[in-house]
């Protein structure tokens, strides 16, 4: 809880301090991410031979809200980008408790994984980049691991 905070207020301190001008694009990207067909999230010692979750929905959870959504493509590799007022303008809501969520079940991309529960990671802050009139806030998977029903 305190890193997800660190991590909000780092990503505000960050937006806020930079002069944005009338008219300047602020947007979130979670920059490409790996979804592994494994039940703890591991990607191995050779990350080469951990099985990719082809074609897995993937949502954009901050809160109980669903800000985004996109499918892994077929080697397991996701990416979001959208304008920071989706997730600062809803209620509730901020980047500080965001989460990455896989609703496709495990089974899906083996057989013998568990047909219910989610993976699911944090998001890590990256960095900022500036281009022209956008200001980009980067982020990355922190690791997924399964969570089984309640």
């Amino acid at each position: 809880m305190a890193m997800k905070l660190v991590l909000f207020v780092s990503v505000m301190v960050a937006a806020l301090a930079l002069p944005i001008a009338k008219g300047t694009n602020v947007v979130v990207q979670v920059g490409p991410s790996f979804v592994p067909c494994s039940i703890n999230g591991s990607l191995g010692v050779n990350v080469t031979t951990t099985p990719a979750f082809p074609n897995a929905r993937v949502q954009l959870q901050c809160g109980a809200v669903v800000v985004a959504t996109t499918t892994t493509n077929a080697s397991g590799v996701f990416s979001f980008s959208l304008n920071l007022t989706q997730v600062l303008l809803s209620p509730g809501v901020g980047l500080s408790n965001c989460n990455l969520v896989v609703t496709t079940p495990l089974s899906t991309c083996n057989p013998t994984l568990p047909p219910v529960g989610v993976l699911t990671s944090s998001i890590v802050f990256v960095r900022t980049d500036v281009l022209g009139v956008r200001v980009v806030l980067i982020f990355r998977a922190a690791g997924f691991r399964y969570i089984p029903p309640t």
